[in-house]
């Protein structure tokens, strides 16, 4: 298994980066040794610019020349992606999101080296009690990988009485999370999206409902239009996953 553990703080020895090593650690422990780390705040990352020019062929990746492309080439080959992010103004802080939102070069490669046979590890650190800003990272990221078919895993901690190191339950969770994902093996993809215009392939038709549930398309809000009761949203998306199964199933007998 190839894993890339991605660091975002600009604290080297902060929490993220700490519950990030204690992982890395865990994946050791189960026999894991391809394991590559990068520090975001290191490299020089520029925003994205939409100009589209990643998904014209021949889809090269992303055309812009500054160190996401030291990145690139890992995040395309890993298996498993651990993003260490602490949460600052209620969102993912600044380093990680400019990262994230160059992602938008893996819609092309996603039909090669996809998306759906990654499994996503989000390790989250947060000061203030209010809980809203973690839980927005949160459901941004379960948006984004039910749409692409990853698995997402998601250790949380809340920083205000002490560092991470002096918490030795959310080390060991962290420890014991990574010894947990040793061994993953990534899903042979065997399920279409219905619609003509997505050439999304996920692992199962469970992943697939959830996939048509979180697309935001035109196509695929005209497919959720036709065949779900309710417009989605957070509260509904386990009803309205299960109603999309229950239709792909339908289709096919």
């Amino acid at each position: 298994m190839k894993t890339l553990v991605l660091k975002a703080s600009p604290r080297k020895d902060g929490n993220t980066a700490t519950l990030a090593d204690r992982l890395i650690a865990g994946l050791r422990e189960g026999g894991e040794t391809d394991v590559t780390t990068f520090s975001l705040h290191d490299l020089a990352l520029r925003p994205c610019q939409a100009c589209n020019a990643c998904l014209r062929p021949p889809f090269a990746g992303c055309v812009l020349d500054d160190g996401y492309q030291q990145v690139y080439p890992v995040f395309r080959d890993a298996d498993l992606v651990v993003l260490a992010a602490p949460v600052y103004w209620w969102h993912l802080c600044a380093q990680a999101k400019t990262f994230v939102d160059r992602w938008h070069s893996a819609l092309t490669f996603d039909r090669d080296h996809c998306l759906a046979r990654k499994r996503l590890v989000l390790i989250l650190a947060y000061f203030a009690e209010d809980p809203y800003g973690v839980d927005l990272v949160e459901r941004m990221f379960e948006s984004i990988c039910g749409w692409c078919g990853a698995r997402l895993d998601v250790l949380r901690y809340h920083s205000a009485s002490r560092h991470a190191r002096e918490s030795e339950e959310t080390l060991a969770r962290a420890a014991a999370l990574g010894r947990s994902l040793a061994g993953w093996t990534p899903p042979e993809l065997a399920a279409s999206c219905p619609i003509p215009t997505c050439r999304m392939t996920v692992a199962d038709d469970e992943a697939l409902a959830l996939h048509l549930v979180m697309a935001a398309g035109d196509d695929h809000l005209a497919w959720k239009r036709e065949h779900l009761s309710e417009t989605h949203a957070l509260a509904n998306t386990a009803a309205l996953t299960r109603e999309a199964l229950a239709v792909l199933r339908g289709a096919r007998r």
